[in-house]
């Protein structure tokens, strides 16, 4: 699928999807656990981020891939459940170069795509912090990997395993109990 194919859908059948190199992926619908510890989790980054320089927090928005189509690779696009990033002109679509920190919350069907795959893509476009958040079987948040970018190999490497609070230092300095993200 082209970009300008994806754009000419209806929104509807767009939040369905992720494109990767061309190629559709259907998006298997998070549960309302799921949904409630990613809008949880955005509203605490929203509340303590700075005013300048000016970042914004959303949830379920397209970020494009940058770095992958310029080496050639057709249209790509993934929907984190929550993004970070540097403010972009209303109506610009996001790009991965504008990214600052995206979130995954792990559902049962996105295990693999979310710790494997959606890795190596954020990492190779530079993407500087991952969060990737782990419920328990009760759908409470178990624990939070923090990634952060070495930018000489463009890998992810582990640097935190937060349980019961995350406390993070980029973008921007942030401490969020598990219990804000449960209740």
């Amino acid at each position: 699928m082209s970009e300008a194919e994806y754009d000419l859908l209806p929104d509807d059948l767009r939040k369905l999807i992720e494109v990767i190199d061309g190629n559709v992926i259907r998006c298997q619908s998070g549960s309302a656990e799921h949904s409630d510890v990613a809008r949880r989790l955005a509203n605490q980054l929203e509340a303590v981020k700075p005013s300048d320089p000016c970042t914004r927090v959303s949830t379920d928005v397209d970020v494009h891939f940058t770095r992958r189509r310029k080496r050639g690779g057709a249209f790509s696009f993934r929907r984190p459940d929550v993004t970070v990033y540097r403010c972009v002109e209303r109506g610009t679509k996001l790009m991965t170069a504008d990214a600052l920190l995206v979130v995954e919350v792990v559902a049962p069907g996105s295990v693999y795509s979310d710790t494997i795959d959606k890795l190596a893509e954020y990492a190779y476009e530079g993407i500087p912090v991952y969060l990737v958040v782990h419920l328990d079987a009760n759908l409470y948040v178990k624990l939070i990997q923090e990634y952060r970018l070495d930018w000489a190999t463009r890998v992810y490497r582990l640097v935190d395993t937060h349980q019961e609070t995350a406390i993070l230092e980029s973008p921007f300095a942030v401490t969020i109990p598990f219990t804000r993200l449960d209740s």
